[in-house]
């Protein structure tokens, strides 16, 4: 083998071995812990959107975003709900929201599914506007 290919031929055995070694049958796979993670995150996210309520704001200023992955999917888009920063419970809001992200995260890395690369992406957070009151994404519409 030559001097150039061998790095190439080893970061190439290194990712397979990875991959392979990742879930499936005989892997070590703890089908427990990958539960219990991604029934913690999903808890958490639950937790955010109740804390996360979207009135009152007087104007977008008071308007914000928290957002959630899925726990389960290895290329998970971020998902937003728009809230009001104003509340009592804005502060605990993206405390769990920020939870939440990283419970997913965690779920992801016990995760059965081999690891794919993903397709590149831009996820921006939607432009927000206060409307009667209430914080909604510029749609119109909360998300």
């Amino acid at each position: 083998m030559t001097a150039k290919l061998k790095p190439v031929a080893l970061l190439s055995s290194a990712v397979l071995l990875f991959g392979c070694g990742r879930g499936g049958a005989g892997g070590g796979f703890d089908t427990a812990a990958y539960q219990q993670a991604v029934d913690a995150a999903l808890a958490k996210e639950a937790e955010a959107r109740v804390l996360a309520v979207d009135r009152p704001c007087d104007t977008i200023l008071q308007c914000g975003v928290v957002l959630f992955t899925d726990p389960k999917n290895q290329c998970a888009i971020p998902v937003y709900q728009p809230y009001s920063l104003v509340t009592v419970t804005a502060a605990a809001a993206k405390v769990a929201s920020d939870q939440q992200l990283a419970l997913a995260a965690h779920a992801r890395e016990l995760s059965p599914q081999p690891l794919v690369a993903c397709p590149a992406y831009a996820s921006l957070p939607p432009v927000l506007a206060c409307v009667t009151t209430r914080c909604i994404t510029g749609s119109g519409t909360p998300l």
